[in-house]
């Protein structure tokens, strides 16, 4: 009798915790990390809620991804284990442990060679190795040695041979000089230029030096074939398990949990259809920036309110803390939303505002784009660092290891 007693307050205790933790989740405006979370303890302590397992989805790993998220070293040594080529285990080691934050080689070549006292033939065997890992790109020596090795890696035959030959006048979208260069029609350089700018100079950015500062999309966009698609990512599928419940209905305590759980599904199913419809909307206002490496077009709360018929408060929770993936990047969905600037040209503003931010900056400690996209967000001037580097490109201006003045 005293151990049932003991079952029933363990068992109440832990609904008030569950109930204590749903009240706590604002659906629609939390991010869908927080979300997951609160989801794992309640699976952990709910009878009635499981989640559903495509043939396709790990459910463990699932559970181990809220708490543990992996450096891209991590996933570079989780390749190397499985390498079936011949390597000096030290080598790889030693290549792996040099990349920067960005997944690009911190040293010089030459300085490879002299510190590890080996020939290029043996450097580069390994660098071959390494290159032919995920993310696509990754041990490059900077943005357009990455974009080369894409390129190659995904067997672009011509469009590598025109980025690695001219890659200096395709950064100034050249056409005539290309054109004269090369003898290719306009439309075999659209084609080409299209497979060059679908490559990601930054790669190795969906990771985070921080398993804290890692930020998990709500959406991945994709473009194949000029068709932008949306998926939802990072959302389990919940579901409650009816034929349980029916051999306890009578208890009030299960009858609760087995509420519960149909709470958490109808407000999660509720949070990311609004999530995704609004997406949608955005996406196609902006399908222009996803085709065509356009602008972003001035897009306001006001007008996306408009377009879905939500409510404006309604459209910025949604937008606030929800991420989305794009070429292997992470990004705010609330980047898509420009206003007008005074000018009327966004893309002027912003470039006026990365000229003077590297003209102000510490020249022994200059500048990374992603530093550069940080102090623009501040100055609510909205891009990504893709256009930061493009734009940086236009201006001549060079990249911040470029730009560092030794003493």
């Amino acid at each position: 009798m005293k151990q049932k007693m003991q079952y029933i307050q363990t068992l109440k205790q832990t609904l008030k915790l569950n109930q204590k933790l749903l009240k706590s989740l604002d659906f629609l405006t939390d991010n869908i990390d927080d979300i997951n979370k609160v989801v794992q303890q309640v699976l952990e302590t709910n009878p009635f809620l499981e989640l559903k397992s495509p043939k396709n989805y790990d459910t463990q790993q699932f559970i181990e991804s809220i708490s543990n998220k992996r450096s891209l070293k991590d996933d570079l040594y989780l390749q190397l284990s499985a390498c079936t080529r011949p390597y000096n285990e030290d080598l790889m080691d030693y290549l792996i442990e040099s990349l920067d934050d960005s997944g690009f080689l911190s040293y010089p070549i030459n300085q490879y060679l002299t510190d590890l006292d080996i020939d290029r033939e043996m450097l580069d065997a390994h660098l071959d190795i390494l290159r032919s890992f995920e993310p696509n790109g990754v041990g490059a020596t900077d943005a357009i040695d990455s974009i080369i090795i894409q390129l190659k890696n995904n067997n672009k035959t011509k469009s590598y041979t025109l980025f690695r030959d001219y890659q200096d006048v395709i950064l100034t979208q050249n056409y005539s000089l290309i054109k004269q260069k090369t003898g290719l029609k306009k439309e075999e350089i659209d084609h080409l230029f299209y497979e060059i700018r679908s490559c990601n100079p930054f790669p190795c950015n969906m990771y985070s030096s921080s398993q804290d500062d890692y930020i998990s999309p709500d959406i991945l966009i994709e473009v194949e074939d000029s068709n932008i698609m949306i998926t939802p990512i990072n959302q389990p599928e919940l579901i409650v398990n009816d034929l349980l419940y029916e051999k306890v209905k009578n208890d009030e305590n299960m009858k609760s949990y087995f509420n519960d759980a149909h709470f958490l599904i109808e407000n999660l199913t509720k949070r990311n259809q609004t999530v995704l419809f609004v997406a949608n909307a955005l996406v196609d206002i902006q399908s222009g920036y996803f085709l065509y490496d356009d602008e972003l077009y001035p897009c306001t709360l006001s007008q996306l309110a408009s377009e879905t018929g939500f409510h404006e408060s309604t459209i910025s929770r949604t937008l606030n803390n929800k991420y989305y993936s794009f070429n292997g990047e992470v990004y705010p969905l609330k980047q898509l939303l420009v206003s007008q600037t005074a000018s009327g040209d966004s893309s002027d503003s912003i470039k006026k505002a990365i000229v003077e931010l590297v003209d102000s900056e510490d020249k022994e400690h200059p500048l990374s784009d992603n530093q550069i996209l940080k102090k623009l967000e501040e100055l609510e001037l909205h891009c990504s660092r893709r256009v930061i580097v493009k734009y940086r490109q236009q201006l001549n201006i060079p990249s911040s290891t470029k730009r560092k003045v030794l003493k």
